[in-house]
């Protein structure tokens, strides 16, 4: 058996070293390549709209916010309209505001008492 000279063992080490230093460098390529990928804005929305439609939590909770948005937006224009007084748009804001909230967090029993009243009155008209 050939015994090696501490510069071919030292030699060999480099070599490995440098090995597993490119094999670490591609694997950081490939990792940084991903990480670029998934924060494209495309992909971001692209997750999200995801996320939404296969979680029913969360769709549920989106569908709350957006009943409670639209009815707050609805009540501030049909009571205050296109004021331009002062007042009456801080009025509008606090009462769209508070609107929302009650809406969002009661949207359920709204959403019950609203096919309720359509069945009422769909079956009072024959339909």
């Amino acid at each position: 058996m050939k015994t090696k000279t501490p510069n071919t063992l030292l030699q060999e080490k480099i070599d490995l070293l440098e090995f597993q230093r490119n094999q670490e460098l591609l694997k950081l390529k490939r990792n940084t390549n991903t990480l670029v990928e998934s924060l494209n804005p495309i992909n971001l929305i692209k997750s999200g709209i995801e996320a939404i439609t296969t979680s029913p939590n969360l769709k549920n909770g989106v569908g709350n916010t957006v009943l409670g948005v639209a009815s707050g937006w609805a009540v501030k224009h049909l009571l205050f309209g296109k004021s331009k007084n002062p007042l009456k748009i801080m009025a509008g804001l606090a009462l769209q505001t508070a609107v929302t909230d009650l809406t969002a967090k009661n949207a359920d029993k709204i959403k019950s008492k609203g096919q309720q009243l359509l069945h009422h009155l769909l079956s009072r008209l024959n339909f």
